[in-house]
């Protein structure tokens, strides 16, 4: 299962195999600069732990990974604390961005009361709440982007959004597999439908910005590779408890990709595990 975090620099991220078995690996974190890590990585992190411990939530739910899933949601709640904190800081440099993040504050407020409470009857209204958040959050992200002389700002921005959109649509099969309400809803299909298109277009945006050195090449192919993976489990007709375990598994898998993509951005060692691995 991934873990994901982040200190000082860009990020530290333990996987699940798309096979659904604990990867005990880990990509080991280091400053890209002397001023710590950079707001727009700390923004997509933030955005990419919100979808997740929704997700998460849904799979204890569901009773997927058990005991795993429930640490790892525990974990990912206190990053969010964390990565929140550390936002707090940077929105007191900007105006527009310290309006922005107050809008997420309160959607995220909302959300971090509901998960431990979510079941059956609560989960759909939990997703509405995420997707206020997400919203805010990519505006948020948005906003930051824009004030940044970051040169790594533009691979940064996009593979932080992948790796969240796959979260995105691992949440919605996980939600339509928990509430049979919301098998059928069309909402539903167009927001997973929308996510695979944008993921899609990401992933071209992202081979054009992946060609400067052949690490970035390789883990970019990695990324593709799994994509494969997932599109076609997203893509079953009905999911069955082990299609629902790759599903969780990947979407984490590849936000791992992403990641890793964004370290090597900073110019940082490439884990070689990352190869090895698959």
């Amino acid at each position: 299962m991934v873990k994901i975090s982040l200190k000082l620099a860009c990020a530290c991220v333990f996987g699940m195999s798309t096979l659904a078995q604990a990867d005990t690996r880990s990509i080991q974190s280091a400053s890209p600069s002397a001023v710590g890590t950079p707001a727009i990585v700390t923004a997509g992190m933030f955005r990419l732990e919100s979808e997740r411990s929704y997700k998460l939530s849904l799979q204890m739910a569901l009773g997927i990974l058990n005991a795993h899933t429930q640490i790892e949601r525990t974990r990912s709640v206190e990053k969010i604390a964390k990565l929140r904190a550390e936002l707090a800081k940077t929105s007191q440099k900007s105006e527009k961005i310290a309006k922005v993040f107050h809008r997420v504050n309160l959607a995220l407020n909302d959300q971090v009361d509901g998960l431990p409470k979510l079941n059956e009857k609560t989960a759909a209204m939990m997703y509405d709440i995420n997707e206020d958040l997400l919203n805010k959050m990519n505006f948020l992200s948005f906003a930051i982007e824009s004030e940044t002389s970051d040169t790594s700002s533009r691979i940064t921005g996009l593979a932080l959004r992948q790796a969240s959109l796959a979260q995105r649509m691992a949440k919605i099969i996980l939600l339509r597999s928990m509430d049979k309400n919301m098998a059928q809803k069309q909402g539903l299909q167009v927001d997973l439908e929308q996510s695979r298109i944008e993921f899609l277009n990401g992933l071209n945006l992202l081979a054009a910005e992946t060609q400067s050195g052949k690490a970035l090449r390789e883990r970019f192919v990695l990324a593709q590779q799994q994509w494969v993976f997932y599109d076609r489990s997203l893509s079953a007709r009905q999911f069955k408890s082990e299609d629902l375990r790759n599903i969780s598994s990947t979407s984490d898998r590849i936000a791992e990709m992403m990641v890793e993509i964004v370290r090597l951005a900073y110019g940082l060692v490439a884990d070689p595990n990352m190869i090895a691995s698959n």
